[in-house]
């Protein structure tokens, strides 16, 4: 396999929905809303008629192909609304449309609310939505045995200092690896992960941090702290092998070679390859303190930090 890791270093890349599909777009909002009075915004997923919403049809199919064959991540712009409670709906109804939404907690929620609670860490056993803590490299399956195939996070508020989206390429982090084939090889072999947040009864699977797909791409299931947590609580150590391969793997992603960087503006959604692209985010100030309810009835320019994050898998 030859890969060059300069490939990797091109520019994000955006569009924006046409006037056309927007539109149509919305009217599928407005039929969601009308079908799902008194329900959580979340728990009907929307619909359209692919002759009717001709436009919004191929203009997504555009996005699955470009998501599965070509640039693997792109930003989608043109969401910026002034309440909340509309940001969510959008979102929420864009994302169902793209794919099938997935669930993220035990709560069943399929959109999760990413900002600062103020509370618990990380290493503390916080989810890493609920922080502002930054450079943990990673991807968002780590805690579902199965892949998702898109991850998308939808921006309603930019931090008042921070909050930089790193993104990594899984094959430029390959290719940085190939000179060193034993370490390869050990990311191959199984390690111990938990569904931290995904259900009431904690459970340990296992999975290689690094696969191919049936073309021959590279694959990645990579949160280290995820990772260690996991072989505690089986009570199996990680071995000196692995502890080595894992600290090779954490200084090939702190390599600007393999980084993109992009701070997403409001309105701003970024759609990924979850399995396919790696990421995480610079640590950042918010200009109020945290809290941990908000209110759908505000506005997102009143907000910190706010972004919506749903799984996705292909129709």
């Amino acid at each position: 396999m030859n890969i060059n890791v300069s490939d990797f270093r091109q520019a994000v890349s955006k569009v924006r929905l046409s006037k056309c599909a927007f539109d149509e777009l919305l009217s599928a909002r407005e039929l969601l809303a009308s079908e799902s009075q008194g329900a959580r915004f979340d728990t009907k997923a929307a619909y359209i008629n692919s002759l009717q919403s001709s436009v919004l049809s191929e203009e997504l199919d555009r996005i699955r192909t470009m998501i599965d064959h070509e640039c693997h991540v792109l930003i989608l712009d043109g969401f910026k609304v002034e309440k909340l409670e509309n940001f969510k709906s959008l979102i929420w109804t864009f994302g169902s449309l793209l794919g099938v939404p997935m669930v993220q907690n035990h709560l069943g929620h399929k959109v999760i609310e990413v900002y600062d609670r103020g509370g618990k860490s990380i290493e503390e056993g916080a989810r890493y939505h609920q922080t502002r803590q930054g450079a943990y490299v990673h991807n968002d399956g780590v805690s579902d045995p199965l892949p998702i195939d898109y991850l998308t996070l939808a921006c309603g508020q930019q931090a008042l200092l921070g909050g930089e989206s790193i993104l990594i390429d899984a094959s430029a982090v390959y290719a940085e690896l190939m000179a060193f084939p034993e370490i390869l090889e050990e990311l191959k072999c199984n390690f111990f992960f938990e569904n931290r947040g995904m259900s009431d009864e904690e459970q340990l699977f296992k999975a290689p941090i690094l696969s191919f797909s049936n073309e021959g791409i590279p694959l990645i299931r990579y949160f280290r702290v995820y990772i260690e947590s996991a072989h505690i609580k089986a009570g199996v150590p990680l071995t000196v092998a692995q502890c080595q391969a894992l600290d090779f793997l954490d200084t090939v992603l702190d390599q600007s070679s393999v980084q993109q960087r992009v701070l997403l503006e409001s309105g701003q959604v970024l759609i990924s390859a979850d399995n396919k692209f790696l990421h995480t985010r610079t640590h950042f100030i918010d200009r109020n303190t945290p809290r941990c309810v908000i209110d759908d009835a505000e506005s997102l320019s009143d907000l910190n930090r706010y972004m919506l994050r749903m799984w996705l898998r292909k129709q």
